[in-house]
């Protein structure tokens, strides 16, 4: 197979061509055989018919007088047709009066179904002036009629079994002139395109496949060739901008490449991938100037409004108290708990907003992230255990110290929990309940620690993600919407990015990156 992929595009143009030339012709033929075969056969069977009719109205008083003589002359007649088998003569009372068959003789209204289900029946009523006065029944041989018409559609398909092989001969010689011409330009195009892909050129294409043993990288920017693997496009994603200054270069890539039109296709996975990841980041970084812009006016709005607005529920606040302490009344004090209470709510949501405003000014220092992790969930246990939630730790003990503030990171691991636990709530299955905090280091441009919380809670719809990072989203009935916004912004300052992962009804993952400097 792999030296078929070698050979070159005029032979493989040629070959393909003259064969796809081959199955039309074949193809033609066969339609029109088959259609020429029903439609000879159809005009056999009527003509055996127009001859029974013809012969039997010819016969027609011998029938009405039941001569004998007459009868039996019709008969021969009809059974010397190729494909008839039996022939029988009714008279009007029902009664056979002729036959080649003996044994139906003088029988009134006989059964003929042993003859009928190996042959086939033609029955054909004698009137006179719309009085039936006998009938004839032929009992043929269909396979005869059928072997008759292969016979004559045998003589017609030879002679072009002859023309069919000049024609595929012909087609092989002029395509693979044409194509010789063809040719010359696409090379042309390849190496072009070759030259673009070292400067940076990244247009659009699909990926093939290569189904050959594993190759190790000479130049080593992976590990193995992506030439060689089941998906060379998914392959190469990661590496793309090495990809397409090193590959094109590269012994193998030129060795394993195949033809021209192969060598295309690979490079234009190169130019794909390149494209795609330069997509990703752009569109990552759309998406993250988005919710910075939203955060940086809704912060702007929220100072502006909490400090008037925690001025006026402190009022209230006291206001409720004095009419609590103030009176005897029960509706009036229920009343007045109910005003503090709510009071006391939109004062912690006004507190959010003015955390959420505030500019942050992250204190860094050398610490180790897993101690800051244990310290937040040493906080956290407690509301675990009551709700029956096992919190599961994954932590990664070779990682370095990682700069940070450890009071920050602390506010996210306790952000994301909490949500974590009100999503297992939610869910309320007999499942055990589940909440993990893994870390462990990557390697980018820099090294990074990844930090990871999962839970197997409700879950996130998928027509959500693109929106829970932003100011004041939420789908709880009692949530400010602020608590995965401050997250986002307290890992920005950090330098890092989160994202999320999630299906609704089965799993929620938040994953952290932060650089280690």
């Amino acid at each position: 197979m792999k030296k078929l992929g070698n050979l070159s595009i005029k032979i493989k143009t040629s070959t393909l061509t003259s064969l796809y030339i081959l199955i039309i012709l074949v193809l033609s033929i066969s339609i029109t055989a088959y259609n020429f075969n029903e439609k000879l056969f159809q005009e056999k069977e009527n003509a055996l018919k127009e001859n029974v009719i013809n012969l039997s109205e010819s016969y027609k008083e011998s029938v009405i007088t039941s001569n004998l003589e007459k009868i039996d002359e019709l008969v021969n007649f009809l059974r010397k047709i190729k494909s008839v088998k039996d022939v029988f003569v009714i008279d009007e009372e029902g009664k056979v009066v002729g036959g080649t068959d003996f044994r139906y003789l003088g029988l009134k209204n006989p059964d003929f179904s042993d003859l009928a289900k190996s042959l086939n029946q033609f029955l054909f009523t004698l009137k006179v002036d719309n009085f039936t006065v006998g009938k004839v029944i032929v009992f043929y041989n269909q396979e005869i009629l059928e072997e008759e018409v292969i016979k004559d559609i045998r003589k017609v398909i030879t002679p072009l079994l002859f023309v069919v092989s000049f024609i595929i001969v012909a087609s092989f010689l002029g395509t693979f002139f044409i194509s010789s011409i063809l040719v010359s330009p696409l090379l042309t195009l390849r190496e072009r395109i070759l030259n673009l892909l070292s400067e940076g050129f990244n247009p659009k294409t699909q990926y093939i496949n290569q189904k050959s043993k594993p190759h190790r990288c000479i130049e080593n920017i992976t590990e193995d060739c992506w030439m060689f693997s089941e998906n060379p496009y998914n392959t190469i994603l990661p590496m793309a901008e090495k990809a397409s200054k090193v590959c094109i270069n590269c012994k193998i890539f030129k060795e394993n490449s195949g033809d021209e039109i192969h060598q295309l296709s690979y490079s234009f996975i190169i130019m794909v991938a390149s494209l795609n990841d330069f997509i990703k980041k752009l569109e990552e970084a759309h998406k993250e100037r988005e919710t910075l812009s939203c955060m940086a006016a809704m912060g702007e709005m929220s100072a502006r409004l909490a400090h008037e607005i925690k001025n006026a529920l402190y009022s209230i606040s006291n206001a409720a108290s004095y009419i609590k302490q103030n009176t005897d009344d029960k509706t009036i004090k229920d009343f007045g708990r109910v005003i503090k209470d709510e009071a006391n709510r939109l004062n912690e949501i006004t507190i959010s907003f003015l955390n959420f405003s505030k500019l942050l000014d992250p204190k860094f220092e050398d610490k180790d992230i897993n101690q800051t992790i244990l310290e937040s969930v040493e906080l956290l246990k407690y509301d675990c255990e009551d709700e029956d939630i096992m919190l599961s730790l994954v932590l990664d003990s070779n990682l370095k110290s990682v700069k940070h503030d450890p009071n920050l990171i602390k506010q996210v691991i306790f952000n994301l929990v909490i949500n974590s636990i009100d999503a297992i709530k939610e869910k309320g299955t007999n499942q055990i309940d589940k909440i993990t905090i893994k870390t462990y280091k990557i390697k980018k441009d820099n090294d990074y620690v990844r930090l990871e919380v999962e839970d197997n809670g409700i879950g996130i719809k998928r027509e959500n993600l693109e929106s829970i990072f932003k100011p004041f989203f939420t789908t709880k009935q009692r949530g400010t919407g602020l608590g995965l916004s401050i997250v986002y912004k307290i890992i920005h300052a950090h330098g890092g990015n989160i994202t999320v992962e999630s299906e609704y009804g089965q799993y929620t993952k938040f994953i952290i990156e932060i650089p280690v400097r």
